[in-house]
């Protein structure tokens, strides 16, 4: 039985959806003439196209190290106990190049971009268009990738915000600053909708038959805490990344030991014994040993 490729490719063209390639902003820089084979051919090497392959691979380079922040936010997220700081203008740039690529794509895909081109689509062969769309399914994979990141990153956190509803309540209060870099605009107002839903929901089923001095549901003085917190002494698996640039001498945390490695020193507060962490190695040491270095983004969760 023979296989035709081209007959692969066709049904895939037919049963495909229009996407973009995650980390690329190669198609921002595109001008309106261009038709889909120009997702294969690049530019004449010109001086203007130098230049403009110059400034590509710069924002290539800052999308890739977006994404790879981000998906060490989503990591560290899943296996935080705690709710961390939401990346305000993180996630604006990645949603921001998602949906302009989507939409860039859409209109490439769709031979919105250049009449001349549909017009012209005509005398294009059919193996041609077949094998033309061929990055644009390569670009469907790595999109959903992100846009996977992105769903799962959000979702943890929506999560957390319903387990956490009390506690955060209570930080609102108190820190009200801190309350606002936790969280997102849109999970502030869910949190303040489903907080507000819960305790509907307790007064009217349980808390209204109750004397008043028992119905409250922030009490801490009690033998048993009512707010549900992060757990804060749960073990975690953590690998040692070092400072972001890479600068390591201009890190003043560092300690250089006699074997010429790098390590960050932590106190184990039950046994009061400092623990040196060798950038490169994984350890297994409770969360709030290890916190503030997560906040400095030195260490990761894994």
């Amino acid at each position: 039985m023979d296989i035709n490729i081209e007959d692969i490719l066709a049904e895939l063209d037919r049963d495909s959806t229009t996407v973009v390639e995650p980390w690329s902003t190669s198609q921002q820089m595109r001008g309106p003439s261009d038709d889909v084979s120009t997702v294969l051919n690049s530019l004449p090497p010109t001086s203007t196209a130098a230049a403009a392959q110059g400034k590509q691979l710069g924002g290539s380079l800052l999308a890739r190290e977006d994404y790879e922040c981000l998906v060490a936010h989503w990591r560290n997220e899943r296996c935080s106990p705690e709710i961390l700081p939401y990346p305000h203008a993180l996630m604006r740039r990645m949603l921001h190049r998602v949906q302009e690529q989507m939409e860039q794509l859409e209109a490439i895909s769709m031979n919105f971009m250049d009449p001349d081109a549909m017009a012209a689509g005509s005398d294009v062969s059919g193996p041609a268009n077949n094998n033309s769309m061929l990055p644009l399914l390569c670009m469907e994979a790595e999109l959903e990738r992100v846009r996977f990141v992105v769903r799962s990153y959000v979702r943890c956190r929506f999560a957390k915000v319903d387990r956490f509803s009390t506690y955060l309540e209570q930080l609102h209060g108190v820190a009200p600053q801190q309350f606002e870099e936790l969280l997102s605009p849109e999970e502030i107002e869910y949190h303040a909708r489903h907080f507000a839903i819960l305790l509907d929901l307790f007064n009217n089923t349980v808390l209204k038959h109750m004397p008043a001095e028992l119905q409250a549901i922030n009490d801490t003085e009690g033998s048993v805490n009512m707010v549900d917190e992060p757990d804060w002494n749960r073990f975690v698996f953590v690998r040692v990344v070092g400072p972001r640039d890479g600068k390591l001498e201009l890190d003043p945390q560092l300690i250089t030991l006699p074997n010429g490695k790098h390590c960050y020193t932590v106190t184990i507060p039950e046994l009061q014994e400092d623990v040196e962490c060798t950038i490169g190695s994984i350890y297994v040491m409770r969360y709030a040993v290890i916190k503030d270095l997560l906040m400095q983004n030195k260490v990761e969760l894994i």
